[in-house]
């Protein structure tokens, strides 16, 4: 599901809440190829921090630059894409092992099940180190373990699973040993009771992961003794307010107890994680802050937890319950400015975040932001550039920082930002500023967005075949392919098609483009010339939706020696050969409709506009005009010498464009329903004995 502002209508699974829903859903993402992104779509994330970032992103970027120890270097080809999903970025920075979500427990408990794989290593290991066990002890020890299967499902029986193993402890240390897997198995079982009491009883302990191990699980019965009832049916948080006062209060005794003995213990970071959902469930925002604004300048492995998997928590359990007037820490509280500064109706009509912000409470922030003035000009110079439109004060707020041997993500976030303010004033010199930016881009996604710049910079200035010399520094496969299939003239998409260094897909995209535009933009000359390129094993089928980013362009439709269609016509080369002699030709024509109707061509990305503020949004350099089957069909409707069987079908075709929805399929200039009823009654009417009069029932 698309995220809103923050989180503010997504509370997690009790059982599964460290996992929120993905920006996008599982229906594709769709990015806006663009520098500026104001307004949230979850598919246009960029390195550069931004109001149109998801918040986790933009956490994420603020806490890698808070420390000073962003991610590794990214590598030189193949370039990322500039724009990205939440799930792609936290999978660059933090990939995880199947399953592995239901193992970790620092960031949070849900089910007491989730950390029974490591409890029974850590158990296991413990067991294995302690000499004074016998091996008869420990043999039976690690198979009662083992023999712990807990479902968590209510049911009990974790406890059966032990029976007979008393009889093989003989030592005080095994009988300890004993006394944990009792509270393991209650705690399994959900008998918090008699858990506490078994972990209590062994505070004495001389083993040393036996005491500690107990006193930490001491805090997670707590916890989860806290939980019950604090979700609803669906596993949904209910209010705080409703939850046992109390049972908050003992887990948050018994984590801090544990923490005051073992402040550095094995499971510190795990116990910081449970005390932050205590605060949660107890609606306790103010402690949560603040554990969250320590946390976000210590490393992964001091806090137990990586940068995106706190963004997560961040997002999902504080940023919707936040006040902007009571934060005070600089990340989070530029991480809510820049959220709003969106521009759409949720982020600026006070449902959430605090509503718009304005430059006068931005300015009243300044003390807040004391030694972190680069942050605090960047959010000026943000709220300038996308809020009130003056590129000019961006310009006065970031001073030409370009050259850098390497970017830390606040750096990087304010070239990007002067970069765009140059692009909005038609700059001539932020060519040569992104140019500049390029070697010191080495963090990921970061060169891919320079060369998004550059890219847009070349279209704009007409000067496209840039990209495509030797040695560009464009190199991200997208952005290229995007200009060539939207953009490029014939003579660039064919210098590519015949490019041996090119890549094999952009070679084909180039080709694809050049056949398609040639045959349907009235270059028929061109196009059979150019049909040699095709090779002879090329694939005919292939999924078109999504040009040009589909796997592998189908070449051999264009060479594909079947007919096609409903008239009798002959292979594409054919058509287009008469087409060549004669471009009125009104049959070359209908057949060069019935190629592409056949092949699926209606409505084919080529045909169409694209934004004009995004890569590729200028007009296309190829001559001619966009294809459309419903032209076709009305030049044949006019035209006095065309024979009786195409009109006729011509007239079947043009009505047909529109059914049976009543919307246009074919492209061209829309007609009125009246004029669809009059190409139905002359069908009818002048050419009642063809199979086409008869087949017609209805005009849409």
């Amino acid at each position: 599901m698309q995220r809103v502002c923050f989180a503010f209508a997504s509370l997690l699974l009790a059982s599964a809440w460290s996992a929120p829903a993905e920006a996008s859903g599982d229906y594709g993402c769709y990015s806006s190829w663009k520098l500026a992104h104001r307004d949230l779509s979850g598919c246009d994330n960029m390195a550069a921090l931004g109001p149109g970032n998801d918040t986790r992103v933009n956490l994420t970027l603020l806490m890698q630059d808070a420390r000073s120890d962003a991610a590794p270097n990214a590598p030189n080809l193949p370039t990322p894409d500039p724009l990205f999903e939440w799930y792609g970025f936290r999978k660059s920075l933090a990939p995880r092992a199947e399953g592995a979500e239901d193992a970790r427990y620092a960031d949070g408990e849900g089910s007491r099940c989730r950390s029974n794989p490591t409890g029974a290593a850590g158990f296991e290991a413990a067991v294995n180190a302690a000499r004074k066990l016998s091996d008869g002890e420990r043999t039976a020890l690690i198979a009662a373990r083992r023999g712990l299967q807990p479902d968590c499902a209510g049911a009990g029986g974790s406890r059966a699973a032990l029976a007979g193993t008393a009889n093989a402890l003989r030592s005080p240390l095994a009988g300890a040993f004993g006394h944990y897997l009792q509270g393991a198995a209650a705690f399994y079982d959900g008998d918090y009771d008699a858990a506490s009491a078994e972990f209590r009883a062994l505070g004495s302990a001389g083993q040393p992961w036996l005491k500690e191990t107990a006193r930490y699980m001491i805090g997670r019965v707590e916890v989860n003794r806290a939980q019950i009832g604090a979700f609803d049916e669906y596993g949904y948080p209910r209010e705080a307010a409703e939850n046992d006062s109390a049972a908050i209060s003992g887990a948050e005794a018994a984590l801090r107890a544990y923490l005051k003995e073992y402040p550095r213990g094995t499971y510190a970071p795990s116990a910081r994680g449970l005390l932050r959902r205590v605060y949660w469930l107890g609606g306790q925002t103010d402690r949560l802050t603040a554990e969250y604004a320590a946390a976000f300048v210590q490393s992964p492995a001091a806090r137990g937890i990586d940068d995106v998997t706190l963004a997560e928590e961040v997002d999902n359990k504080l940023l919707s319950q936040l006040k902007p007037g009571a934060v005070k820490d600089p990340i989070l509280l530029a991480t809510l400015d820049l959220a709003r500064m969106r521009g759409d109706a949720i982020a600026s009509d006070g449902m959430c975040c605090g509503g718009a912000i304005s430059r006068e409470e931005l300015e009243g922030q300044r003390t807040l932001f004391s030694g972190k003035a680069a942050l605090f000009d960047f959010l000026l110079a943000s709220h300038a550039f996308h809020v009130a439109g003056q590129p000019d004060e961006v310009l006065r707020l970031i001073p030409d920082a370009a050259r850098q041997q390497r970017f830390g993500p606040l750096a990087f976030s304010r070239q990007m930002l002067r970069g765009m303010a140059l692009e909005a004033k038609r700059d001539r010199n932020a060519r040569g500023f992104w140019l500049e930016m390029l070697p010191g881009a080495t963090q990921p996604h970061q060169r891919a967005a320079i060369e998004l710049a550059l890219a847009m910079n070349e279209e704009r200035g007409k000067t496209l075949a840039r990209v495509f010399a030797a040695g560009s520094p464009v190199r991200n496969a997208m952005i290229r392919e995007l200009l060539l299939a939207n953009v490029a003239d014939a003579a660039l998409l064919r210098q590519q098609a015949k490019d041996a260094n090119a890549p094999r897909h952009e070679r084909d995209v180039a080709l694809f483009t050049l056949l398609y535009k040639g045959v349907t933009r009235g270059a028929y000359r061109d196009f059979l010339g150019d049909l040699s390129l095709v090779p002879a094993d090329a694939k005919a089928d292939s999924y078109l939706w999504g040009f040009p980013a589909v796997e592998q362009p189908p070449l051999g439709i264009f060479t594909r020696s079947t007919a096609l269609g409903d008239i009798g016509c002959s292979p594409l080369r054919d058509t287009a050969t008469r087409l060549a002699a004669n471009p009125r030709e009104p049959r070359g024509l209908l057949c060069l409709a019935d190629f592409m109707r056949a092949n699926g061509f209606d409505g084919f990305a080529l045909d169409s506009e694209r934004p004009r503020d995004e890569l590729a949004g200028t007009p296309s350099l190829f001559a001619g005009g966009v294809f459309s089957r419903l032209e076709i069909y009305k030049r044949v409707i006019g035209d006095p010498k065309a024979a009786a069987d195409d009109k006729a079908y011509a007239l079947y075709r043009a009505v047909n464009c529109y059914g049976p929805s009543g919307n246009n399929t074919c492209g061209g200039t829309e007609v009125p329903i009246d004029q669809r009823k009059a190409w139905f009654q002359r069908l009818k009417k002048d050419y009642p004995a063809s199979s086409w009069a008869k087949a017609l029932r209805y005009y849409w």
